[in-house]
């Protein structure tokens, strides 16, 4: 920029908290990857107007700056961080592991990386997995990787691929609003759809919604985020009808609410090492409700019988 564009963009950031926001975003990735190598030509303030198909020279309009501000972050990304994820055929996974219903399984992979699966999910990866570190992944689990710079670890769901190359990092595929939640170290998400890629760090969280396509980067509590697989079932301040399928996930089981009035009733909890049979105490006195169980694995949700 020259010095009356800059002034003019400071001027714009101290007007405008939406562009401020957007800035420090930039300002991050930039910090965080000091040592990425970028083009050697600079690009010029003007070249970037250009390539974003505003031949126009710059306006004080704020939406156009805050277009400029964005293009520049996809071109620091795309140039400066890059990515090459591996493609491995499905038919070379070759080993396979499942949790069980209502069960968390821990797994230690060749390269000593542990994978705590979820109950329901599955893992799978090649008997080559040293010298490709790619994995595959239907549901939930957690990833603590073994650093390796010269190989980075890839793990594939249907919708996205996750690179690292040595951190800790939980992915949820299972609900509509699929979540990669990182604790330590940094990740590189690539959405299949639209090929975008998107950079984690530190108590960062991306959310993809399945149906809608939407996007969201927020901070998160790893805490309650990981709680699962410390075998704790948090229900934080939830309606019932809301965790239903968290609870029928987590045991392996089928609740149903014969209720309308009990599924909008909220209940708040987090129930450690419980048996299905000693959740199901707990729900009955914290929700003042009776569960009858239809089968061995389903259950029905009905208001207390006082007599």
């Amino acid at each position: 920029m020259s010095k009356g564009e800059r002034s003019v963009f400071e001027i714009e950031l101290s007007l405008d908290d939406n562009l401020l926001a957007i800035f420090k975003n930039f300002q991050t990735i930039w910090i965080s990857y000091p040592n990425s190598e970028f083009p050697k030509k600079t690009v010029s303030f003007e070249d970037l107007i250009n390539r974003s198909n505003k031949p126009q020279r710059l306006q004080l309009k704020k939406a156009s700056i805050k277009k400029i501000l964005v293009f520049s972050v996809a071109v620091l990304v795309v140039f400066g961080i890059g990515s090459l994820f591996i493609r491995v055929p499905q038919s070379e996974y070759t080993n396979q592991r499942i949790a069980g219903k209502g069960q968390r399984l821990s797994i230690i992979l060749p390269d000593s990386s542990t994978v705590i699966l979820n109950s329901g999910s599955k893992v799978k990866y090649s008997s080559d997995f040293g010298k490709e570190r790619a994995i595959w992944l239907e549901g939930e689990a957690f990833f603590k990787v073994t650093k390796n710079t010269k190989s980075p670890f890839i793990v594939h769901t249907n919708d996205f691929d996750v690179k690292v190359l040595g951190t800790e990092f939980n992915i949820n595929s299972t609900t509509l609003n699929q979540t990669v939640s990182l604790a330590k170290g940094k990740v590189n998400v690539l959405l299949k759809e639209s090929t975008d890629e998107i950079n984690l760090l530190p108590n960062e969280e991306l959310v993809w919604n399945a149906k809608t396509k939407a996007i969201i980067k927020r901070n998160f509590d790893i805490s309650k985020a990981l709680a699962w697989k410390e075998n704790i079932l948090l229900l934080d301040d939830m309606k019932i009808e809301d965790a239903i399928s968290k609870i029928n996930l987590f045991y392996g089981v089928n609740f149903v609410i014969k209720d309308s009035a009990i599924a909008k009733q909220h209940i708040k909890g987090a129930f450690k090492d419980q048996t299905i049979d000693e959740f199901i105490t707990s729900l009955e006195f914290i929700s003042d409700v009776s569960i009858t169980r239809t089968s061995k694995n389903n259950m029905e949700i009905t208001k207390h019988n006082e007599n």
